[in-house]
């Protein structure tokens, strides 16, 4: 789910932004920028019917009575448009909000731009007008992360180009990525969707098992489902360290331990880009078992014993490797990361420990990592004076910042994760959502100004987006204002409905009101927040 996890922090040097010193409006203005909004009445009309008619023979009206009166137009049109039922929200704190974001600002330009209709895939890297530049190598993750995006618009949408584009995403996976002597996906593709580098890092590996796990969710296709479970085998067979625990960050073409180092995205990754989904889907305690098993690492060696944080890199025995020793050395966004899976562990299964674990890393990460009053969440900090850290963020630690305010205050029941939250999705709102071009901006300082506009590159693909998307409107309407929730699933015939787990949330939160059989056979499934 969840880079999730996500360009590890900071971003190689060759991926570093210039700063491009173009400032945001502020967010007012943003909220009336150019967006479809449904249907408004004509400006023009209003305007002729507001102007006072000079007097035949008389002078036309003064400059500033015309400036009043086109004020006025404005304002009206304002007024009517804020009326008009069915448009879309423009308030963050309403879960519609986040629904109308995936379907509206964020899948439609990927939709239109970023896919490589002459070789197939996606392009890999795209300027901020989705202009094709630079490296347009392949990534399997990268490909499986715009299946993650385009099944996450099938499942609020029903719409079949999604589904269509999805199917085509992961027919292409299968085709170009997959290794059919050894197993596992390649690390990278050329241009043509040949294997250029036929290594098998961790990164690309887990990342390309969370599309599928997502659109096996939405389609519940055993066949996906089978390489979802031949891709984790290996893993678990291959890439985990009996001896100390955790993944190895590189394996060779044929899983022989090619890079012995581990690194937080190698670990956390399973469970916030698969490991949930799958349990939600089919219910198999196995996932749960494995996601533990990484939990206590994580929250074992790979944490600081002096100060708690969850650190980045390691040998294989968990000696730490420390990069910088400065304001970056800390990973706002990995340490989100941790206590969002530890809170939705503890949900799914009720085990306190993990409650306990969250609340204690959840307390350090809202003092040095968050400023309350402007909702910016940092992207590092300094693990010895945390008090430090740059002027920056990406779009992905400021989407998981969000989802974190949620479910912490799911977790934790208290008011201020709440208030955080709407502090943090205003920024959001204002600051990263690309008003003229779509999807959001790489990265932003905390007075607003952008620092890099690109709209993709192997790490940046339509995944986070979708995905704080569509649970920030799952938790939103399940634990705050339970209203209905409408979700798409494509299911094969042969799949009992009435067994079937529909929430992609953890808990009970989520329950099924009713279920319509589509004509397509598609189903349409209403969700209640549980009062």
């Amino acid at each position: 789910m969840s880079q999730s996890t996500s360009p590890p922090a900071p971003l190689p040097r060759s991926l570093r932004s210039r700063e491009r010193g173009v400032e945001h409006l502020p967010a007012t203005e943003h909220l009336s920028s150019p967006r479809k909004r449904g249907p408004r009445p004509s400006a023009v009309l209003l305007a002729k019917a507001l102007v006072i008619p000079a007097k035949a023979g008389t002078a036309p009206l003064n400059f500033t009575l015309r400036m009043r009166t086109l004020l006025l137009s404005l304002l009206l049109l304002s007024l009517i448009s804020c009326s008009t039922p069915g448009k879309k929200s423009t308030d963050p704190a309403h879960a519609s909000y986040w629904k109308d974001q995936v379907l509206t600002d964020i899948l439609p330009f990927w939709k239109d731009h970023a896919r490589d209709t002459a070789d197939g895939g996606f392009y890999t890297t795209l300027d901020s007008a989705w202009k094709p530049v630079g490296d347009q190598r392949k990534f399997p993750s990268m490909l499986s992360r715009h299946l993650f995006g385009f099944s996450v618009g099938y499942l609020l949408s029903g719409d079949p180009d999604y589904l269509m584009i999805a199917r085509e995403t992961y027919e292409y996976l299968l085709d170009h990525a997959w290794d059919k002597e050894f197993g596992g996906w390649y690390d990278v593709l050329d241009e043509k969707g040949n294997p250029l580098e036929a290594t098998k890092s961790m990164f690309i590996q887990v990342y390309s098992i969370t599309g599928l796990a997502m659109y096996y969710f939405v389609t519940r296709d055993p066949g996906v489902l089978e390489y979802i479970e031949k891709s984790n085998n290996l893993l678990e067979s291959k890439a985990w360290d009996s001896r100390h625990r955790g993944y190895f960050n590189g394996m060779t073409r044929d899983w022989q331990v090619l890079d012995s180092t581990k690194s937080i995205s190698s670990e956390i990754t399973p469970i916030s880009g698969y490991l949930f989904y799958l349990y939600l889907a089919t219910r198999d305690p196995k996932y749960l078992d494995q996601a533990a098993r990484i939990l206590d690492v994580v929250t074992g060696p790979m944490m600081d014993p002096e100060t708690g944080w969850i650190l980045e890199n390691f040998t294989p025995d968990w000696q730490y490797l420390p990069g910088r020793e400065d304001e970056t050395e800390v990973s706002t966004g990995h340490n989100i990361e941790v206590a969002w899976m530890l809170d939705r562990y503890y949900l799914i299964t009720q085990e306190m420990k993990y409650r306990k674990m969250a609340e204690q890393l959840t307390g350090k990460i809202y003092r040095y990592g968050n400023n309350p009053d402007t909702g910016f969440w940092y992207n590092t900090i300094g693990r010895t004076y945390p008090e430090q850290h740059p002027d920056q963020t990406y779009w992905w630690v400021q989407a998981y910042g969000q989802m974190f305010d949620l479910i912490s205050y799911r977790t934790h029941n208290q008011e201020k994760y709440r208030d955080n939250f709407k502090q943090s999705s205003r920024f959001w709102d204002a600051r990263f959502v690309d008003r003229i071009h779509g999807d959001t901006y790489f990265s932003v300082r905390e007075s607003g100004i952008v620092i890099e506009t690109l709209k993709a590159n192997r790490f940046k693909a339509s995944y986070h987006n979708a995905e704080n998307g569509l649970l920030t409107y799952l938790y939103l309407n399940a634990w705050i204002h339970k209203e209905p929730t409408e979700l798409y699933f494509k299911m094969l015939k042969s799949e009992k409905v009435e067994e079937c787990n529909f929430s992609p949330i953890e808990g009970d939160a989520l329950r099924v009101q009713k279920i319509s059989h589509r004509k397509d056979g598609s189903l349409r499934v209403i969700l209640t927040g549980n009062r």
